[in-house]
């Protein structure tokens, strides 16, 4: 299916994108795009059968067909590539140049100004845009007899963006799961060791009197071995103890939720593969 505004006039109210994305929206001059006010995010849900909702969503992903096309081809088109965790759609990436060519095709011309500032028109011609698809330029005379295909290579539809600031940052060293745990354990020990040389001092510090009175109560934890103890027990109820960190069939709790979801998600295909077809 192709672009169905070719006939659409343009108004002043519409947003940049409403004609060239064919929205289907009708109770808002806004695209889907423009008109969803939602926090942008890096991942977005989305649902899969036999693992439920994951992280592996796109921002468009619940727009019109047309406007999720649109945004589609045109990443698909950007140049140098963009990841989806990167865009920030309608702003990331920056449609403005597209659309400037998008409507010269829309209004049949292009204005150019003369060397002695007079402004002159060029008709822009281009198939028909119920054979586009939203996000692509209409092909040119020239391009449909040479039998050109209109897709995300075509040089026509592949616009240069600008480097994101984040791009030119260095990236930082990502700390696998097994790194993570050393560090969690080695401050664990440091923690556990300052405790022990702080109550070796206080012990040496007491009277043989009082050491020898057997009846005396604990003594209360101060502020800073609470919070050791209270880590520790954290650290050991969800990751396990030390010996048990050490032995050679250890499996962390997140491999073992990832294990799961993938049991589930192989049954699931095994159920569906073994399912009679609907008549």
């Amino acid at each position: 299916m192709g672009t169905l505004t070719a006939d659409c006039p343009r108004l002043d109210t519409h947003c940049p994108h409403k004609l060239a994305t064919s929205c289907r929206l009708t109770s808002t001059p806004n695209c889907c795009a423009c008109a969803d006010e939602r926090v942008h995010s890096r991942t977005y849900r989305v649902y899969i059968d036999g693992v439920g909702f994951v992280q592996r969503g796109t921002r468009w992903q619940g727009y019109c067909w047309f406007c999720k096309e649109f945004w589609n081809n045109r990443l698909a088109a950007t140049d140098p590539p963009l990841e989806v965790a990167q865009t920030r759609i309608p702003e990331i990436p920056d449609q403005t140049e597209f659309l400037e060519r998008w409507c010269e095709f829309h209004q049949g011309f292009r204005i150019v100004k003369r060397e002695d500032g007079a402004e002159q028109r060029i008709a822009v011609i281009g198939e028909p845009f119920k054979d586009v698809s939203p996000g692509f330029l209409p092909r040119t005379l020239d391009q449909l007899r040479a039998g050109v295909e209109n897709d995300a290579e075509r040089m026509e539809n592949r616009l240069r963006r600008r480097r994101l600031s984040a791009e030119d940052q260095p990236e930082q060293a990502h700390q696998s799961v097994q790194e993570t745990l050393d560090d969690l354990l080695r401050e664990a020990d440091e923690a556990v060791e300052g405790l022990s040389q702080t109550t070796a001092r206080r012990g040496a510090s007491v009277s043989p009197r009082i050491q020898e009175v057997a009846s005396e109560p604990p003594r209360p934890l101060t502020r800073r071995e609470a919070q050791v103890q209270r880590a520790r027990e954290r650290f050991a109820r969800v990751f396990g103890s030390r010996e048990e960190l050490q032995q050679d069939d250890y499996e962390s709790p997140l491999t073992q939720m990832y294990s799961r979801a993938y049991d589930r998600y192989r049954q699931a295909e095994e159920r569906r593969a073994e399912a009679p077809p609907l008549d």
